[in-house]
Formats: structure tokens, sequence, C-alpha cells
């Protein structure tokens, strides 16, 4: 009966105008735009949204459940106060999605269930149970992705996962990891990471995993101890593959239990993709049974991993459910003098127009437009700016900071001051960044010091930084989560556009749980973009760099097995000697 209500609701053509409807005002609301006239919304018609929305949240279908969220947000943001039970009923479509970790976005939410009917509120009960489980002594609702993962690993299933960034898989790897040791003292895991950037990251988290799982005497390691030097009896491994090489090197007899190989999709990148994939074969030679989780937001064909490692009990996992809905948002500059703007839902409305905007700033360059959109339109919340290279991070920081003058968050001025000072010591008195910080802004790249680059990764994740102007660097760096992420011609390296599967990794960043229902993508001149990655996949079949490499380079690899000299001019031998 229910599967029929939802068909019904979903094919009445008045829905997608409704949730139109709640988009456009909720951008116009919300981006201060001017609109003639205005798309008119009733309390009734709210209430009528709010009934659509619990209904579609009972459905088992990405899109409506979508919907459902999308529907129920953009209503409680322009009604709050509006209308009574309002919270509650939000609380129930959440809740009916399974999102229970969203229900602290908001505190009359959080707080609304005592106002409920005793119907709904009994409904909550027996569907938190359901998401309940046991994280460091304290009962922790999941979401549905969540609780499903959670379950799986708990019975020893080996499991390949795709699942957008904002899905908190990290959170229940680690979680994971610190409940087996709690169970098996001697239980040994190995995070591996491409980046040490991830590395970083991955330890800080671990370890705060471990310290709320109360296990004091349980090590972190993140480098590769030499051959001889005694392994600690309880460790947990977080590498990257070259280290996990050396480490599996000096220790020939040492293996593990689980085996995370996070953006796993990284075993298509050439030699490094070599090189992960023998430190995993390395791995299943010393311990065939190891359990095994490949993470990664953008695998459409998750089967290669039970292919290549020749394990036919890993079970695929994916999703394309989020837990923040996001907006994007085009910005087309129609006066470059006047720094006027339209405004455009690229979502839901299907590119309908939404209203203007006064930048009142010169627009005439794509410097110009991110450094003027960026500070019009996120200062308020934290953002992340995209740039297409070194010094054009570093320009757009100097001149948003030069913007900003000296407005810093309340109470952040001196970790801002100490980061500045870092900046100085790590690379040179006079570097820029030293300047930019001071005013809540940093720019982020390869070339940065790994010191003074994990400093403005923590500096931003604790909110001392308000804007992060980054490069395709980040793409494989730390998740580093926003309000907003502000992208004008995007490009992956000079002259080659930002592809669709890099530019949904990269927008999964925009939206974080618990602090908002929605994140905000601009995508600015959209229709000047040379390539349009919303109409690309979100996700990529992978080719392993090996079988690749055996498909397209069999004469070279033959030299190599061979121990010839005569490889062909320009070509790396590192991934081939590996392979052999």
């Amino acid at each position: 009966m229910i599967g029929a209500l939802i068909d019904k609701v979903w094919q009445n053509p008045v829905l997608a105008q409704a949730l139109g409807a709640l988009e456009q005002n909720w951008l116009v609301q919300t981006l201060h735009l001017e609109r003639s006239p205005p798309v008119a919304i009733s309390k009734a018609d709210a209430c009528r949204y709010i009934e659509a929305a619990a209904i579609l949240a009972c459905s088992e279908l990405a899109a409506q459940r979508l919907a459902a969220y999308r529907i129920a947000t953009y209503t409680y943001d322009l009604f709050r106060g509006e209308i009574d039970g309002l919270e509650a009923s939000v609380r129930a479509v959440l809740t009916r999605l399974g999102n229970f970790p969203s229900l602290a976005t908001e505190p009359g939410i959080n707080s609304a269930l005592s106002k409920a009917s005793w119907a709904i509120a009994e409904e909550e009960v027996v569907r938190r149970a359901a998401n309940e489980v046991e994280i460091a002594g304290a009962a922790v609702a999941l979401t549905d992705f969540q609780v499903t993962l959670w379950r799986a690993l708990s019975t020893g299933e080996s499991i390949a996962i795709s699942a957008p960034t904002s899905t908190g898989k990290s959170f229940i790897l680690q979680a994971f990891i610190a409940q087996s040791l709690t169970k098996r003292p001697l239980f040994s895991a190995c995070y591996i990471v491409p980046t040490g950037a991830l590395i970083t990251q991955v330890h800080g988290d671990l370890s705060d995993a471990l310290a709320a799982a109360g296990l004091s005497d349980v090590e972190v390691v993140t480098v590769p101890l030499e051959e001889g030097d005694p392994l600690p009896e309880k460790a947990v491994y977080v590498l990257t593959q070259e280290r996990l090489q050396l480490l599996l090197l000096n220790h020939p007899t040492k293996n593990v239990d689980f085996l995370v190989i996070d953006e796993a999709h990284s075993v298509q990148d050439g030699d490094r993709g070599i090189i992960l994939q023998s430190a995993i074969d390395d791995i299943l030679i010393r311990g065939p049974s190891v359990q095994l989780l490949f993470a990664s937001p953008t695998v459409s064909n998750l089967n290669v991993f039970s292919g290549m490692t020749g394990r036919k009990d890993v079970s695929i996992q994916a999703t394309e459910q989020v837990t923040v809905s996001q907006n994007f948002i085009n910005m087309t500059v129609t006066s470059p003098k006047l720094g006027r703007v339209k405004v455009y839902s690229q979502s839901a409305s299907g590119g309908a127009e939404v209203g203007v905007a006064e930048i009142g700033q010169q627009l005439s360059s794509r410097v110009e437009c991110l450094v003027h959109i960026a500070q019009k339109f996120g200062a308020d919340k934290q953002s992340i700016v995209y740039a297409n290279g070194q010094a054009d991070a570093e320009k757009i920081a100097f001149q948003i900071s030069d913007l900003r003058s000296e407005s810093t968050p309340d109470g952040q001025s001196g970790d801002l001051d100490a980061l500045a000072e870092l900046a100085k010591e790590a690379v040179h008195p006079k570097y820029i960044l030293a300047l930019t910080v001071k005013n809540g802004v940093a720019f982020h790249y390869g070339n940065i010091p790994t010191v003074l680059r994990n400093a403005i990764e923590q500096s931003f994740i604790s909110g001392a930084l308000r804007y992060i102007v980054c490069t395709s660097t980040l793409l494989s760096g730390v998740n580093l989560p926003a309000r907003n992420l502000f992208m004008c011609l995007p490009q992956r390296m000079k002259g080659v556009a930002l592809e669709s599967v890099d530019f949904w990794n990269l927008a999964g960043r925009a939206g974080r749980l618990r602090r908002e229902f929605q994140g905000n993508i601009y995508l600015i001149d959209y229709d000047k973009w040379t390539h349009q990655p919303l109409a690309g996949p979100k996700s990529a079949k992978i080719v392993p760099a090996i079988e690749h490499t055996i498909h397209t380079r069999t004469n070279d690899l033959d030299a190599v097995i061979q121990d010839s000299q005569f490889l062909m001019p320009g070509t790396s031998d590192a991934g081939l000697e590996t392979i052999c």
C-alpha cells in the first residue's frame, strides 16, 4: 500500500513544481537575491509538502529519498517559527530516512521528539533501535548506510564500497577497528591511504577512536619500521602504499587481520597503482583470509576488487544517498563592469532563473569573479575556492584576504597568529600565506611543507580559517567539508578541464553533517566551461594499473623480464619492475 502511495506522490507533476518553488525561495532568502515576482508558497502549501516528504521518505529509491530530504529541510528553513509542529514533522522525515546524525543540525529539531504525537514518537523509537549500535560503550544511532556497513564488518565480511564523501564511512571503519581491538587485543589492522596528508588525518581520527574506547596502549604506526626493530604488540598501521611496501620488506612475517584500502581507485594510478596492488597481494599471500575493505567515492565496477585479489567473498555496497544535500548554483555574469550576476539553479529546477545579485565589484576576469563572488556569498560560513594552480591560488587568497581586512572569527585571532608564525618559519618571513591567514584565508597546494599544510588543514577543520583556496591536490587529500564551494572554469592541470568524476569528488566537500542541511556549489559562468561536469558520470570504471600495463606495454614488460637495457625511450620501468 505504501508503495502505491509513494508512486502516486512521485508521479504528481505538482511535486516537481513544489520542489522547484521551495528551492528558488530558499536561494532567494539565503543569498539575499532580488526577485520579481517571488514564487508564492503559503503555509498550507508548506504543510502539504511536508506530508509528501513524509511519504517519499519511506521509499528505497535514492532519488525519492533525496527529494524528501530537500523538501523537508527547505520547508524548515523557510517556515521555521511560523508553523506549529514543523520541527517534529521534519524530524519525522529525517527519522524515516534513517538520517539520525542530521537531527542534531538544529536545536529545535533535536529537541522536538517530546512534541511529536504518540504514533510518530513510537515510530522513531522503533526506527532508532534498528539503527543503534554500541560504539566505545555508548549507544550511537547511525544512518542506514552506516549501520549496514557496521553489521557487515562485524560478521567478518570483506567489502568494496562506493559512496559519496559525506556518508560517514571513515567514522565506521575507525570505530570498527577500535571495537575489534577491545574484543581481540592482538587484532592487527592496516589502513592504506594515498597521501601523507591523509596519514595525518586518519592518524588523528583513529587516535580519538582508540582513546574513546579506552585503548591507551595501542600505538598508531605511520612510518615503516626498520629491519630488526621489534613490532609493537598492539598497533594499527596507517601507511601509504610505498611505506607499507617497505614495512613488509623489512618484516617478512608481518600479517594483518583487517586491511583498509582508502581511495581504492588509486590502483589505476600508474606506478603507484602497481605498488598498491603489489602490497595488497603480499598481505594476501601472508594471510589469505584477511578481512578486506576497499573504499572509494568514484568506482562504478566494484567487482574489479574481487577480480584483482582473487577473493570471491568481497561483497559490494554502493550508494548515492547523502547525509547533506547540495545546491548547484550558476552565477552568470551579465554586467562585468557593474558587477551584476543572474542566478540560476542547476538542480531541482532544471536550470531555472532564480534572481539577480549585485556584487558591487568589477567582474571582468575569472580571478575577479572568484574573489568577489566568494566574498559576497561565502563570508558568513566556511568556504572552499578552487584555483587552477599554485600561483592562481596565492593570487585569489591574497585578494580575498585584502577584502576581509582583518575581520577574523571571534576568539580565533590567536590561532591564526600562530599559523602565520609557522608559515614564516616553515617557508620564509615574507611568505604571502603569513599575511592571508591573519584574515582567515589560506591557500593549499602540493608544494607547501607538510607541517604547514597539516596546520592549515587543522585550522580549517577547527573553524579558525574561513576560506581555503585549493588546487586539484585536495582531490586526493584530506576531507575538508565546507558550507560553500566556488568554481570558475576549473582545470585539473594547465589546459586540462576538470572531468566529471573529479568534479563530483570535489563537490562532495560542500555541506557538513550536523552543521547544516545544505551545501552550496557556485558554478560561475557555467555555460562557458569547456567541460560541463553536471551532465557527466559521478563514478568511473577503473582498470588496475597492473592490468593496463600488461595489455599496453607488453614489449617493455618483456624487456624488464629479460633484464634488457632496450626499453622504449622515455618510459619508466619502476612499475614494470614491481610487476615482475
